[in-house]
């Protein structure tokens, strides 16, 4: 148990901080947010378990995807 308090929490905690320092908070939270899109899409092409995926659902992704290109292309625009 003490392993784990050291190393997923604290050392995660450490590393966190790290990055922060290399990389914009924006980044690391849309990496964050995007989380949940990766599993689903590595979920789909390891399991196939797109089949049962329906219109609105890949509507859904799709949104956040344009979302988040939105987002990054508005703040590079705004950066030059």
């Amino acid at each position: 148990m003490a392993f784990m308090v050291v190393v997923c929490t604290i050392g995660l905690c450490l590393l966190q901080i790290i990055v922060l320092q290399k990389i914009d908070a924006f980044t690391v939270n849309l990496t964050y947010n995007l989380e949940p899109v990766y599993s689903i899409i590595i979920a789909m092409i390891i399991f196939n378990e797109y089949q049962e995926l329906n219109f609105s659902f890949i509507l859904g992704i799709a949104l956040i995807i344009i979302s988040v290109v939105l987002q990054t292309w508005s703040k590079l625009k705004v950066k030059s």
